[in-house]
């Protein structure tokens, strides 16, 4: 049995050079070749061209539930897409491989199955069964927000949720250097991220009308959010609903933009006993944003030197277009939760040997994901009689704590 897989010319294009293998997060905690970039590539093309091998022992090639699991496992991190010697964009091409899994009824593991249908959920509109009362509870009573704005802030899920720090500290911001905006409120409906990168795109369409309507009813020209899961998102709805009326910026591309206009300025020093700070790049926000166009690198590191008291930055030693990723991505921990723990330690414990007080990031998903890697190492370390302090912080608390 042959099936007509997609990105056919990118499967045969495949060298299997190994070269992805060498930066794949995933295996260099389980070990397993099955779960490399090269071999899911490889699975794909048996599946549309037996080999001779297979033919000579009549083996059956064809999708089980346990590949399925493993296509499934995995960051979407694509350093395997920054080494590819034959230049696949894999960026695109994991989604399309779990787009047509999905669609042949394959897949997605059933936690992912959830998450869709908790955002297609009236009572919901996110992947967290969170009463939608609750998507606006942190600021409804302190921020009395305007109909309509030249700016709408969309936290997303993570970040309305369970990142409320982060959400707290951007309103802060936007508040002190006035900036005209407002929220969608529980009009806010989840991005749709979880949907693309678990293959699950029905109600995409949906979800990117519903957004994009809300926001011209508050007729922004601008929409900022935080996290670089949101940011390329509501970037795609393009594809869906035609040109959009606005511009998509991350939060660290318009806090720059307010600290190069003199509209942002600092009166509290970062404090000493939290120094020094390293800063972690997102992989969606700097890597696969750049793989798509633009990956926001240089932002985040203006804003923290901006900081007074921030005398330097330390720096993890794969950075930028080479960083590791925390172990937060694409959907894994639907998956295999244990598994993105191991990768996350690894960020964790580099942090320690760099010398770094506090972690950095500008993604929620990051933040609450390193976050649970510091709790882990805490606990090791009590275990051993042994004190462990080190603080994680997205960029948004660093210049609210500052301003």
């Amino acid at each position: 049995m042959t099936m007509a897989v997609p990105n056919i010319n990118d499967v045969y294009a495949c060298l299997q050079c190994g070269y992805c293998r060498t930066v794949c997060p995933v295996y260099r905690e389980t070990g397993w070749e099955s779960l490399t970039p090269r071999g899911k590539v490889y699975w794909l093309k048996q599946l549309s061209s037996k080999g001779l091998l297979d033919r000579i022992l009549r083996r059956k090639i064809e999708i089980t539930d346990e590949w399925m699991q493993k296509m499934f496992t995995c960051t979407l991190c694509c350093r395997c897409e920054s080494l590819c010697q034959v230049d696949i964009e894999f960026h695109e091409f994991w989604e399309e491989a779990r787009k047509w899994l999905v669609e042949n009824d394959y897949g997605p593991p059933q936690a992912a199955k959830d998450m869709y249908k908790n955002i297609e959920n009236k009572e919901f509109k996110n992947p967290f069964m969170e009463p939608l009362s609750k998507r606006d509870e942190w600021y409804r009573d302190d921020y009395k927000l305007p109909s309509q704005a030249e700016v709408v802030f969309f936290p997303g899920c993570m970040t309305s949720f369970y990142e409320y720090q982060v959400l707290l500290s951007m309103m802060k911001v936007l508040t002190k250097t006035g900036v005209d905006f407002t929220t969608l409120g529980t009009d806010e409906m989840c991005c749709g991220a979880i949907n693309a990168m678990t293959g699950q795109f029905d109600n995409f369409k949906q979800i990117a009308k519903h957004n994009v309507d809300q926001i011209e009813k508050r007729k922004a020209s601008t929409v900022v959010t935080g996290c670089p899961g949101c940011l390329r998102a509501l970037k795609k709805y393009k594809k869906y609903v035609g040109k959009l009326n606005f511009e998509v910026v991350h939060t660290t591309e318009l806090i720059a933009r307010l600290i190069n206009e003199g509209k942002l300025e600092f009166s509290k020093e970062f404090k000493k006993k939290n120094l020094p700070l390293v800063y972690h790049d997102p992989c969606e926000l700097g890597r696969i944003s750049e793989l798509e166009g633009r990956g926001i690198f240089d932002e985040p590191r203006t804003i923290l030197n901006s900081v007074p008291g921030v005398d330097s930055i330390l720096e993890y030693n794969n950075n930028r277009m080479d960083s590791v990723c925390c172990g937060g991505g694409g959907g894994l921990k639907a998956v295999d939760y244990d598994l993105t723990t191991k990768i996350t330690a690894r960020k964790v414990d580099e942090a320690i040997e760099l010398g770094a007080k506090t972690i950095i990031s500008s993604c929620p998903n990051c933040k609450a994901q390193i976050s649970v890697g510091v709790e882990a190492k805490k606990e090791e370390l009590k275990a051993k009689g042994e004190k462990f302090k080190m603080k994680v912080m997205d960029i948004a608390d660093v210049v609210a704590k500052s301003l």
